[in-house]
């Protein structure tokens, strides 16, 4: 199917730390809410971008609303999941909560939902979660830009995706960090 979207479906944004993955997801996500694709009152995400209205969530909401995806038809929505590989690692927890959750994951697209993830460098993410992602990005901070390269998926010829500029600006736009003593979100990148 033909699109002039960047980026659709399931993307994975990964990196080592300090690289602009967080900066990155934000910066995608503020461009398909301002390309009208989505709205800010459709958007769950465990970073704050109070510019856009934008209230962090726990983690455990992010996790429920995943559960509730596709038994409730939950569509036009756009989900952000900083550090994915903290909520859904490889290793971890393997429960079958988690499986059912993630198996969610595979009917974002039928649902014109889309699901932006970061996820450390050499970390993973269940595999359920792995196979569902359609394209993985690698952003590199270079001076005050953040250039997002390609991996693999769909655009896997074309190495470049886009630059944003200037990165301090981006940096203004959203907050990570806990809500709460009993929050499970690991703070940025």
């Amino acid at each position: 199917m033909e699109t002039d979207r960047l980026i659709e479906g399931v993307v994975k944004i990964r990196g080592y730390m300090r690289c602009g993955k967080t900066a990155s997801m934000v910066a995608l996500a503020v461009n398909e809410i301002q390309q009208g694709h989505y709205s800010p009152d459709k958007v769950i995400s465990n970073v704050s971008i109070p510019s856009y209205g934008i209230v962090q969530k726990r983690n455990s909401e992010i996790i429920d609303f995943l559960a509730r995806m596709k038994e409730d038809q939950l569509r036009g929505w756009l989900i952000l999941i900083d550090e994915a590989d903290q909520l859904f690692s490889h290793r971890g927890y393997s429960s079958k909560q988690q499986s059912q959750v993630l198996v969610n994951v595979w009917q974002a697209m039928k649902l014109d939902n889309m699901i932006i993830y970061t996820m450390h460098e050499g970390l993973g993410v269940d595999l359920i979660f792995r196979d569902a992602t359609l394209m993985s990005l690698l952003p590199e901070i270079v001076g005050n830009r953040i250039v997002i390269y390609t991996i693999d998926g769909r655009y896997g010829g074309e190495p470049y995706l886009l630059e944003i500029a200037p990165a301090s600006e981006v940096f203004k736009l959203y907050t990570v960090g806990f809500l709460s003593t009993q929050s499970t979100n690991y703070g940025v990148c």
